[in-house]
C-alpha cells in the first residue's frame, strides 16, 4: 500500500466511522473548548497554494482532527513530532484531492452535488435517527459541518470515476490470471484446513484489473504532482531537509518525504515546488 493510499484510508475510515459508530469513539472531543470565533475582518490563514488555489489552515486542522478521531486520540496525547507529521499527512491529502478534482475535470469527469449528497445519505446518515442528530454529532465529535463533509466525499467519488475511466483502456490476459491463480495455489497449499478451492477466473481478472487501474491512477496523480506549482506557506508543514551527509535515497526511505511537496513535493523549505 502506497503512502497516498494509506492517507486515503485513514481519512475514509475516520469520516465513515462518524455514521457507523454514531460518534461513540469521538466523544473525547466534545469536552474540549470550542475554538474562538474568527473575527469577521480577519482573513483565514493560508497553509499552502496548489496551482494558485489556496489551502486554508482551518481545512488542514479539520483533516487532522478527523485522523485523531479515527485513532481515538486527543491532541495533547501525541508527541510533538507525531503531531506535526499527522498534520503534514493531512495537508498532503488535501493537495492530492485538489489536484484530483481539477485533473478529473480536465478528463471530462465531474461530481455533482446530488451524487455527493446521495453518498452521504446512503453511507453515513443511516446510523442516526434523524438529520438533526447526524449534524449535531458531526459538529460535536469531529468539528465538521455538512459542507466540510461534502468537500471530503467529493474526491472519493471523483477517484472512483477516474478508476473506471482508466480501467476502460486496460486489459487482463489469460496468462496473468493463470499466474495469479498459481501464486494463490502455492500460498494456500499448506493451509491447516486442507485444500482451499481457487477463486473463479472472472473474480481474479476483476481484481487484477482493479490493481492495474490503481497503478495507472497513481502514475497519473504523480504526474499532476510533478507538474504542479505547490508552495507550502506554513513553515511547520514543510518537510525537514535531510541532515548533512544523508543521501536523498535514505531520506526518502526514512518516511516518504519528498513525495508531493515540501512534505511530499520535493521542494525544500522556502522553495516553490514546480
Amino acid at each position: 500500500m502506497t503512502g497516498r493510499q494509506k492517507r486515503e484510508l485513514l481519512i475514509l475510515i475516520a469520516v465513515v466511522a462518524i455514521a457507523l459508530v454514531a460518534g461513540s469513539i469521538f466523544r473525547s472531543f466534545s469536552g474540549n473548548k470550542a475554538p474562538e470565533a474568527t473575527q469577521p475582518t480577519q482573513r483565514p490563514r493560508v497553509a499552502a497554494t496548489v496551482n494558485g488555489a489556496e489551502i486554508l489552515s482551518g481545512d488542514v486542522d479539520k483533516y487532522y482532527k478527523a485522523t485523531l478521531s479515527m485513532l481515538d486520540m486527543e491532541d495533547d496525547e501525541m508527541p510533538a513530532q507525531m503531531r506535526q507529521e499527522v498534520r503534514r499527512t493531512s495537508l498532503a491529502q488535501i493537495i492530492d484531492e485538489t489536484l484530483l478534482i481539477k485533473g478529473a475535470e480536465a478528463r471530462g469527469i465531474s461530481v455533482t452535488g446530488e451524487e455527493v449528497d446521495s453518498f452521504i445519505d446512503s453511507e453515513m446518515k443511516t446510523g442516526f435517527p434523524n438529520e438533526k442528530e447526524f449534524l449535531e454529532s458531526l459538529e460535536a465529535d469531529v468539528g465538521f459541518n455538512l459542507d466540510d463533509l461534502r468537500k471530503m466525499v467529493r474526491p472519493w467519488i471523483a477517484k472512483e470515476k477516474m478508476l473506471v475511466l482508466l480501467a476502460a483502456d486496460l486489459e487482463v490476459t489469460d496468462e496473468e490470471v493463470d499466474a495469479e491463480l498459481e501464486a494463490y495455489r502455492e500460498m494456500m497449499k499448506d493451509h491447516p484446513g486442507g485444500e482451499v478451492p481457487l477463486p473463479p477466473r472472472e473474480e481474479v481478472a476483476a481484481v487484477l484489473l482493479e490493481r492495474k487501474a490503481e497503478s495507472e491512477y497513481e502514475i497519473w496523480l504523480d504526474m499532476l504532482l510533478a507538474e504542479a506549482d505547490i508552495e507550502i506557506l506554513d513553515p511547520e508543514l514543510r518537510s525537514p531537509e535531510p541532515e548533512r551527509g544523508t543521501s536523498v535515497a535514505a531520506s526518502e526511505e526514512s518516511g516518504e518525504q519528498n513525495h508531493n511537496g515540501h512534505l511530499d513535493t520535493g521542494a525544500h523549505p522556502g522553495e516553490t515546488a514546480k
